[in-house]
């Protein structure tokens, strides 16, 4: 009975950081071409050469990805970032059409990369918090958490650099300024939130008992 109010709890938070990030994503992050990182950040540079739109290009990267999770990282944490993936990439491809207004949510994209990095940030951390994910390079920081002790912030931020730096060369001055500054608040936001979290469930619980 604990054991399936606890996972129960865990896919709950599992669906509010899917519904989070999608909707950050599809308001603030594409109508400008951010690039966090991440699958995101790829597959808004792949569709300067891909005819496809950035949702379907981030199915397949994260269906390879999920199949490495598999592959390393356990069944259970596997299964909590396939569902985490899965529900994602499901809600970006479905809201990224009917939330398209014809022009971004937020006209400066310093603001709305603010807004968005710190929405993602939270629905990061609340996946990551019950060892889920997104999805993407998220699977990566989670296999680096698994073999290390480095926290998932900075093990982001090691692997989204470099999409950040390539997209930044393909996008220009304005859009490596502020994807960079969007990396930032999204990789020391998730250490904060997790490390929040914490707390509070942890308080709960002493209450509790």
């Amino acid at each position: 009975m604990v054991k399936s109010k606890h996972l129960l709890k865990d896919y709950l938070l599992i669906f509010v950081g899917s519904v989070l990030y999608a909707l950050s994503t599809v308001l603030f992050i594409f109508p400008h071409s951010l690039l966090l990182g991440g699958t995101s950040g790829i597959s808004v540079i792949l569709t300067r050469f891909l005819p496809f739109s950035p949702g379907i290009i981030l199915t397949v990267i994260n269906l390879a990805l999920v199949i490495l999770a598999f592959l390393i990282l356990g069944k259970d944490m596997a299964v909590k970032t396939l569902v985490g993936s899965v529900l994602t990439t499901v809600f970006i491809g479905a809201l990224e059409k009917p939330l398209y207004f014809g022009a971004p949510l937020i006209s400066n994209i310093y603001l709305s990369t603010v807004v968005g990095a710190a929405v993602i940030a939270v629905a990061s951390g609340i996946m990551f918090y019950v060892d889920s994910s997104s999805g993407g390079t998220d699977i990566i920081a989670l296999i680096v958490k698994k073999f290390s002790n480095i926290k998932i912030g900075k093990a982001l931020l090691i692997t989204d650099v470099l999409i950040v730096l390539v997209g930044g060369i393909l996008s220009g001055l304005t859009v490596f300024l502020s994807s960079f500054l969007g990396l930032l608040i999204k990789t020391l936001g998730i250490d904060l939130v997790i490390s929040i979290i914490s707390k509070g469930f942890k308080k709960k619980d002493s209450e509790v008992k």
